[in-house]
């Protein structure tokens, strides 16, 4: 089965065809998915021998009735191109240097039915060395307040004598705004973890009713809370996670 089959299947067990309801214009969600991986194709840049670069940061821009009939949607659509996008990168065997993203903005000068999509390369978020380390062109998107604001929080490290803020004893925190995080050491991940304990796709924390929820992703040394390995288990204030040699405290207020 191929990648846009897959995201069609999603799709549809998702929302049992509410999408296809949402969307009685000529605009599908699957034509969305394709422009996504022509998107790549078209931009995949040669940087180095094995390795092709590709956009990670996608807006799919719409008319204002069709923004206006996805909103209800937009999440979960945006989670699932973001999916297909990563299936996609590794049956090309292309390379992000940063986690997948895709969001929706309104054109004026776009017909119902009618979409274009702009893209870019844009580094996210990395642990290493005890140290949170965002790029400068990791700016906010604009995501959604979560009620609580989640984050997780790095506490200083003992063997860290870099002159960084962990050595220097400061706590650095991550804030968790999007509804589904990806914790791991690919450079896809939301917030990668430079860890050679790491697996490359580790865990999830999703935002479900409310709850933040971590979810291991069949990690190879598996994932902890509170000293506890864990499958899936539910985050509250003050909950310590370990993954690797990577520990954090999830904080929600």
């Amino acid at each position: 089965m191929g990648v846009l089959q897959r995201f069609e299947r999603r799709l549809e067990g998702m929302i049992e065809g509410t999408f296809a309801r949402a969307f009685k214009s000529e605009l599908q969600p699957v034509e969305v998915a394709s422009a996504v991986q022509r998107e790549m194709d078209e931009r995949a840049a040669i940087v180095a021998q094995g390795r092709t670069l590709v956009p990670n940061d996608f807006v799919v821009e719409l008319a204002g009735s069709d923004k206006e009939r996805l909103e209800v949607y937009a999440d979960n659509l945006g989670q699932e191109l973001s999916k297909l996008a990563r299936e996609y990168a590794t049956e090309q065997g292309y390379s992000f240097v940063g986690p997948v993203r895709v969001q929706f903005d309104t054109a004026d000068d776009l017909q119902t039915g009618r979409f274009r999509i702009r893209s870019g390369v844009i580094r996210g978020t990395t642990i290493e060395n005890n140290e949170v380390r965002r790029p400068v062109s990791d700016h906010p998107r604009g995501g959604a307040a979560i009620a609580g604001r989640p984050r997780l929080l790095l506490s200083p490290g003992s063997n860290t004598h870099d002159g960084s803020p962990a050595a220097q004893g400061m706590q650095q925190s991550y804030e968790l705004n999007a509804q589904v995080t990806l914790l791991g050491r690919g450079t896809d991940c939301d917030l990668r973890l430079v860890d050679n304990g790491v697996s490359r796709h580790h865990a999830e924390i999703r935002v479900e009713d409310d709850e933040a929820v971590l979810v291991d992703l069949g990690s190879t040394n598996g994932t902890f809370v509170n000293g506890q390995q864990v499958k899936r288990a539910r985050l509250v204030d003050g909950t310590r996670i370990s993954l690797g040699r990577t520990v954090m405290t999830f904080r929600r207020d």
